[in-house]
C-alpha cells in the first residue's frame, strides 16, 4: 500500500473518476431498461420476469460472496487487480448484449427460452461486476494509500463526474435509442444497437485505468510468502467478527431493499401511469441536472457532517421527497421530477464517501483483531446491493402482478388503454402509494439500525488507518 504521504496526481484522480463513468455507460441500458425490455418487447409477463431475474440475482449474490476472496487469494503474474478487469470487460459486454437481444430474432422462442437467455446475460454481466467492483475499489488505496483526505477526494471527484455524465445519459439515452430504432425500423433493435456500442466505453475505460494505475498494481513479490487462500468462511468471518460490518451491512440491505422494490416501477410510472414517455428523457435529464448542481457542493456539506450524520440527514431528505411523490406524483410529472431531484440532494451527502465506509470498517477490523480483511471489506459493498436486488426485485415484480399491471400494460402497448376508467384510476393511486411509501418505511427502519449500532467516528477511522499502515510496514 502506498505511503500515507503520497498524494494523488491529477491524472490519476481524473482517470479513476472517468473510469467509473465509462463503466456505467457500458451497462447502463440493460441495467436500467432490462426489465422493461423483457415485458414490453420480449413479451414476458411481469411475474415470470420477476422470477427469472430473482434466480439470476441469487446466482449473482452467491458469486458476490466469493469474488473478494478470489481476488485477494489470486497470485496473478501481471498485477493484483488490473488483469481481472482487462479480461472481464469482454464478458460484461457480451452479457449486456444478450439481455437486449433483438426481439424479432427471438420472437418465436418459448418464454422460458427467452428468459433463460436474459438470465445468462444478466449473470455474465453482474457476476463479472462483482470482481470488477472489488478491483476498482482495490485500486483506490493503491493510489491514495492510507491518506483519508485523498480517498475522499477520489470518491468525491468520481461522484461529480458521474453526476455530469448522468445528464448526458438521461437526456440522450432514450432519444438515441428511439432514433436508432427509427433508422433501422425497429425500436427493440434500437436498444440492442445502443447497448452494443455503449460496451465499447467500458473496454476503453479499462485501458485508460491501466495507463494511470498500471505501475502501482504490482504482482506479489515472489520472495514473500504466498497470500493465504480465502474461502467463503473467511468472508463470513470478516463480516460476523466485525460488529460494525454487521450493523452497516444490515442498514444497507434494509435501505436498498426498499429502493429496489420500486426501482423497476419507474419506467412504468412514465409510460402506463402518466402516459408521458415522450417527456421521460426531459424529466430525468432535469433531475440529473439538479444532481450535477448538488454534486458540486453537497459532498462538502457531507464531509463537514461526517459519515454518520450524513446518513441521518440523507434519510430525512428522502422522507420529505417521498411525501411529495405520494401526494403530488399523480398530479404532474414535474412534481415527481422535483421530488426525485430533492432525493438526489440527500444522496450526495453520503455518495462522496462511497466505499470509504467499508474501508473504515476494514481498518477497524484489522486494528482490533490483527486479521487483514481490508480487501474483503471493500468487496462487501456489493453484497447488500445483491441481497436487496434479489429481494426487492422479486417483491416489486410480484406486487405489480398482484395489482393487475400486466392487463393495463398490455392495453398501453396495444394503444387501447382507456384512462377514464375508475378501475384504472384506482390502479394509479395504488401504484403511487407503493412507489412512495414502501421505500420510506424501509429507510426509517434502516436508519434506526444505523443510529443505534454504528460507532466508528471519522477520527477513529483516520487513527485506525494510520496505525494499520505502520503495522503493515513493520510486517514487510
Amino acid at each position: 500500500m502506498a505511503n500515507q504521504e503520497n498524494r494523488v496526481s491529477s491524472f490519476q484522480l481524473n482517470v479513476y473518476a472517468f473510469y467509473g463513468v465509462f463503466q456505467n455507460w457500458g451497462f447502463w441500458v440493460p441495467f436500467l431498461y432490462g426489465q422493461q425490455y423483457m415485458t414490453n418487447y420480449l413479451g414476458i409477463p411481469i411475474a415470470i420476469t420477476a422470477s427469472i431475474l430473482s434466480v439470476a440475482k441469487i446466482i449473482d449474490f452467491c458469486v458476490s460472496l466469493v469474488a473478494g476472496g478470489i481476488v485477494q487469494s489470486a497470485n496473478l503474474k501481471k498485477g493484483k487487480f488490473l488483469p481481472w478487469m482487462r479480461t472481464l470487460r469482454f464478458v460484461i459486454a457480451t452479457g449486456a448484449i444478450l439481455q437486449m437481444m433483438p426481439a424479432a430474432w427471438v420472437s418465436t422462442w418459448p418464454v422460458v427460452l427467452k428468459g433463460a437467455m436474459v438470465a445468462v446475460g444478466y449473470c455474465m454481466m453482474h457476476c463479472s461486476m462483482n470482481f470488477m467492483a472489488t478491483c476498482q475499489f482495490g485500486v483506490m488505496p493503491l493510489i491514495a494509500g492510507s491518506n483519508m483526505d485523498d480517498r475522499i477526494k477520489m470518491t468525491t471527484r468520481q461522484t461529480q463526474v458521474n453526476s455530469a455524465s448522468s445528464i448526458i445519459l438521461s437526456f440522450g439515452c432514450v432519444p438515441l435509442i428511439t432514433l436508432v430504432g427509427t433508422l433501422v425500423g425497429s425500436e427493440a433493435m434500437g436498444y440492442t444497437i445502443v447497448t452494443a456500442c455503449a460496451t465499447l466505453f467500458l473496454i476503453v475505460g479499462v485501458e485508460l485505468l491501466t495507463k494511470a494505475v498500471g505501475p502501482l498494481d504490482k504482482p506479489r513479490d515472489p520472495s514473500l510468502p504466498a497470500p493465504p487462500k480465502v474461502k467463503v468462511k473467511d468472508m463470513i468471518t470478516a463480516i460476523f467478527t466485525n460488529d460494525q460490518m454487521v450493523i452497516y451491512m444490515l442498514y444497507q440491505v434494509v435501505n436498498q431493499t426498499g429502493t429496489y422494490i420500486v426501482q423497476g416501477m419507474t419506467m412504468y410510472y412514465w409510460q402506463v401511469v402518466m402516459n408521458q414517455w415522450g417527456l421521460y428523457a426531459i424529466g430525468t435529464g432535469l433531475t440529473t441536472c439538479l444532481g450535477f448542481v448538488f454534486a458540486m457542493f453537497i459532498p462538502a456539506i457531507g464531509k463537514k457532517l461526517g459519515k454518520k450524520k450524513s446518513i441521518i440527514a440523507n434519510t430525512c431528505v428522502l422522507l420529505i421527497a417521498k411525501v411529495i411523490m405520494a401526494t403530488m406524483g399523480l398530479k404532474s410529472i414535474w412534481w415527481m421530477v422535483a421530488a426525485t431531484g430533492l432525493q438526489s440532494a440527500g444522496m450526495y451527502l453520503t455518495m462522496a464517501f462511497g466505499v470509504n465506509y467499508y474501508l473504515d470498517i476494514g481498518e477497524y477490523g484489522y486494528y482490533k483483531t490483527g486479521k487483514d480483511f481490508r480487501t474483503l471489506s471493500m468487496s462487501m459493498q456489493n453484497i447488500p446491493m445483491k441481497v436487496a436486488m434479489a429481494l426487492g426485485g422479486a417483491i416489486g415484480g410480484y406486487v405489480l402482478a398482484f395489482i393487475g399491471f400486466d392487463g393495463w400494460n398490455g392495453q398501453y402497448m396495444a394503444g387501447t388503454l382507456d384512462r377514464s376508467l375508475e378501475a384504472f384510476e384506482a390502479f394509479r393511486k395504488t401504484f403511487i402509494t407503493i412507489y412512495a411509501v414502501v421505500p420510506a418505511i424501509f429507510a426509517v427502519v434502516a436508519v434506526a439500525i444505523f443510529m443505534f449500532g454504528y460507532k466508528i467516528t471519522d477520527e477513529d477511522a483516520k487513527f485506525y488507518a494510520q496505525e494499520n499502515a505502520k503495522r503493515k510496514a513493520a510486517e514487510l
